[in-house]
């Protein structure tokens, strides 16, 4: 019986274990020995003493264990600063929330609450939000003569709203009383903010040693999405020191979230034509363009879907795949996103339209090929989709309809052809001039209705006033090039009759296949 008493633990306040009781101030982790007295779920105090499972809510109370920080009570230090000054609202929703402070001797114990920390990476909007409010956080901690200290994912939870929560903040200190090494240590809290926003985007950092003549040359291949200053460059431009405080690191924060989630609204103004051609006896092409708008407190705030779809299989079979493909896109566009969007307050997150574009575009593959198979028969199909949320469009594709931009008199081609032509290109077999009389032009790599597992290629553009976003089959651009598109554009006085144009002139070169094209030009709102 003595060995066994000597065994037992010595409990802090008579009721909580410390993991490692070698520590006398510090962080460290405690077993709650009397779990029955607040359940750690719903936080009932009716279960008796003893008792294993919470009686209100049935959560396993055994060896419950906590978070804590063990400090001097005369002086607070860690966690334990929490409790010597007064929160403001806001910061107190981001700090640690108290599980209970218990006194023993001339030390205190402060235990948190139990959240599952974060699992990084997340995604850009989330690691924004995270820094926007940690960067206010530091403002009121500094103001209050306290300095955050470093931080990792694991002292950090999201709540279900998805804003930041700290579960620890083992490092937390006073500031110091001399101006200088005050500043100094406000700087190193927003450069701590800096690496803990690295590691929860898991951003690379890179150092590439670039000649003028490549910088330029890659500066010049790679899309202007405008999107501003991006995450990486901010990181920098905080270990360079060009940001050396809170205020100015959280307007940044601010102002990058406002960028990517607030849409600047553009009027769609859109035409579409199909023509079955010279050639081809019936038109196996299907396509949607379907515009929203609401207008709210006098300002309009438009959205579009537009959708291309060469169907392939000969006659019954090809038509019938494209409008079936089109058909359960549009329908998963509408339920999920669209209607949605309709809610002002919804902010928009250009990886929730991607999501949406996928899941449409693997929801029409399997409509395709379970139809395929109902009518015992290889139908398939491409499909080129664009969604337009304001001045931003998220374009997928699948075969080799394709999707351009039109911008100052320039045509660019957006998405990358799935066809046996374009691999020999990519791999120097052949030039790009050779894809328009190669005898397997026609080969399609990647379509709807052939297999079950598909990959989806996804393209983000930033529209400006002026600009012409234009989807087609390959009915259009096979008999047009790029140039004579680009020519047609700049001369048509509006989308119809860019259309009408663009038709046309497929039909004068020999019009070989079916003909489909949706022209949306982008207006600035007054």
């Amino acid at each position: 019986m003595e060995q066994l008493q000597d065994e037992t633990p010595a409990l802090f306040g008579g009721r909580y274990e410390l993991l490692d009781p070698t520590v006398q101030t510090g962080a460290v982790s405690v077993i709650d020995r009397e779990p029955w007295r607040r359940c750690w779920l719903c936080s009932s105090v009716e279960n008796i003493p003893g008792e294993m499972f919470c009686t209100n809510c049935g959560a396993n109370l055994d060896r419950r264990t906590y978070r804590a920080y063990i400090s001097p009570i005369d002086q607070p230090q860690g966690g334990a600063l929490i409790t010597s000054f007064a929160l403001a609202e806001g910061v107190r929703s981001v700090l640690p929330a108290i599980w209970e402070v218990v006194e023993d001797a001339d030390r205190m114990l402060v235990i948190f609450e139990d959240h599952l920390p974060v699992e990084p990476p997340l995604d850009e909007l989330a690691v924004l939000r995270v820094g926007a409010v940690l960067a206010g956080t530091l403002i009121e901690l500094h103001a209050n003569g306290i300095r955050l200290g470093r931080l990792t994912p694991a002292d950090l939870t999201l709540t279900s709203n998805e804003l930041p929560r700290l579960i620890a903040v083992p490092n937390m200190q006073r500031l110091p009383s001399d101006d200088e090494a005050s500043a100094t240590a406000e700087y190193e809290d927003v450069l701590a903010l800096s690496e803990l926003v690295e590691m929860l985007a898991e951003t690379p950092r890179t150092t590439r040693r670039l000649s003028d003549e490549a910088a330029a040359a890659l500066a010049a291949e790679a899309p202007d999405l405008g999107d501003g200053l991006t995450l990486g460059a901010l990181l920098r431009r905080v270990r360079t020191g060009e940001v050396v405080d809170p205020v100015a690191l959280q307007a940044q924060f601010a102002e990058m979230l406002a960028e990517r989630t607030s849409p600047r609204p553009l009027r769609q103004i859109v035409a579409a034509a199909s023509d079955t051609g010279v050639v081809r006896d019936h038109n196996e092409d299907s396509c949607l363009h379907l515009m929203l708008n609401l207008n709210n407190t006098s300002q309009d705030f438009p959205r579009g879907l537009y959708i291309v779809a060469d169907g392939m299989g000969g006659h019954a079979a090809g038509e019938v795949a494209s409008r079936v493909a089109v058909q359960h896109a549009a329908e998963v566009v509408l339920q999920d996103y669209l209607l949605h969007s309709l809610d002002l307050a919804a902010l928009y997150d250009a990886r929730h339209v991607e999501d949406t574009l996928t899941r449409a575009v693997l929801r029409a593959n399997e409509a395709v090929r379970n139809e395929g198979i109902a009518r015992d028969n290889d139908m398939g199909t491409t499909m080129t989709a664009a969604l337009v949320i304001g001045d931003r469009a998220t374009v997928a594709n699948v075969g080799d309809s394709r999707a351009y931009l039109y911008r100052d008199g320039k045509l660019r081609r957006i998405s990358r052809d799935h066809s046996l032509v374009m691999r020999l290109v990519e791999l120097g077999q052949i030039t790009e001039d050779d894809i328009y009389t190669h005898p397997q032009r026609n080969a399609v790599l990647r379509s709807l209705g052939d297999q079950l597992d598909i990959e989806v290629d996804l393209f983000r553009e930033r529209l400006q006033p002026g600009d012409m976003l234009m989807l087609c089959s390959d009915g259009q651009w096979e008999m047009t090039r790029d140039a004579e598109i680009e020519m047609i554009l700049a001369k048509s006085a509006d989308v119809q009759t860019a259309c009408r144009a663009l038709i046309d002139a497929a039909n004068q070169r020999g019009g070989e296949d079916n003909i489909t094209v949706i022209v949306v030009r982008c207006d600035a709102i007054e």
